[in-house]
């Protein structure tokens, strides 16, 4: 079969992600743009809802053995010749794995694997962390020969030595559809962090931060979107987490459904991360809605800063503040603006999707 696509050929795509909310947050936006282009979309993911149409794929994230390798593969196998799959699209080192060894069963098919960020095996230097950095490198340099690989980031790839590949910046959001920007008129000064309450993800630098900018500014306010990961070693302890909801000036809110209407809100985005992704989302999220932006001299995070706000190269609480006690009202719309064009240029669903497009449709090496 020629996987090049043509005038009148359809598609029948198979997306693997590492989970259900995963899966419907970034990869369904994806999926119905495949779907407007007359392209056919399925779906697996661990434990789905029931009738919820997704195949289940009985995969743990982090419990990883061969037996559960063998038993996948030939689950994802089944799946792909129950539906005639001839497209598949992974994201994340699981479902890449499974995609990589799935090749060799069967036809050959169209395989697209996509590192959505390298994780804690890149971000911690303990020689379990630099086992796990050889293991991944070593996997993606033997996938590479077999499958097409996307990154995120071309940090990533250049850690991992792979010079056959893309770069594709994130998954791709949609913009929203009117931004009213009155937020500079607002008494307070909004900061904003969004995330998992990971250590890694620099939760403590955030409120540190905020502790600083209030001795400067006490109109100023900081608000939490995210909540304890309890399955995370990472993830900080629950009275630390009380000891957060009591200071002054502070809103946490936990996980959100409506985000859109928190960044709406809010001016100034705090991601101090030191974890290794791909581009954060929720940077690119803040960036559609005109935030300032302040973030770490990471792979990713770097790519979303220009002229818009900072990357903190060494001490991000000293950094910050300093920083955010040297704006004006002025200042925060110009980085609004840029923040705006940014997004327009680089991470806006219409140029995101259709590299994806382009990327699948490509003939496998």
């Amino acid at each position: 079969m020629n996987l090049l696509i043509g005038i009148n050929y359809i598609m029948k795509i198979l997306i693997i992600e590492n989970g259900y909310r995963d899966l419907v947050n970034s990869r369904y936006p994806l999926s119905d743009f495949f779907i407007s282009k007359g392209h056919k979309v399925f779906y697996t993911c661990p434990t789905p809802p029931a009738n919820s149409g997704v195949y289940d794929l009985n995969i743990s994230r982090n419990k990883f053995s061969l037996y559960s390798l063998i038993k996948c593969v030939k689950n994802l196998v089944e799946i792909e010749n129950k539906e005639s799959i001839d497209t598949i699209l992974s994201f994340r080192l699981t479902s890449n794995i499974l995609n990589y060894f799935s090749s060799f069963i069967g036809k050959k098919k169209n395989r697209t694997a996509v590192i959505t960020g390298l994780g804690y095996a890149f971000t911690y230097n303990t020689s379990k962390y630099k086992f796990m950095k050889f293991i991944i490198s070593f996997f993606y340099k033997i996938a590479e020969k077999r499958i097409k690989i996307i990154a995120q980031n071309p940090d990533d790839l250049l850690d991992l030595d792979l010079s056959k590949s893309k770069v594709i910046f994130g998954s791709g959001i949609t913009k929203p559809s009117s931004i009213v920007n009155n937020k500079n008129d607002s008494k307070h000064l909004k900061l904003l962090y969004v995330g998992r309450l990971l250590k890694s993800k620099g939760v403590e630098h955030a409120i540190e931060t905020y502790k600083n900018v209030r001795k400067f500014n006490n109109k100023t306010k900081l608000i939490i979107a995210g909540g304890i990961d309890s399955e995370n070693p990472d993830t900080i302890s629950t009275s630390y987490l009380d000891e957060i909801k009591n200071i002054k000036g502070v809103e946490y809110l936990s996980y959100v459904d409506n985000i859109q209407e928190v960044y709406l809100n809010s001016d100034i985005l705090l991601f101090p991360s030191i974890y290794r992704e791909g581009v954060p989302r929720a940077i690119i999220e803040a960036l559609s809605f005109g935030m300032t932006i302040i973030t770490t001299n990471m792979p990713g995070c770097k790519e979303t800063i220009s002229n818009n706000g900072i990357f903190v190269k060494n001490d991000f609480v000293v950094e910050a503040t300093k920083y955010i006690t040297s704006l004006s009202k002025e200042s925060l719309k110009d980085n609004s603006l840029k923040s705006l064009k940014l997004f327009d240029s680089k991470f806006s669903k219409e140029l995101i999707f259709t590299q994806y497009l382009d990327a699948i449709s490509a003939k496998t090496r």
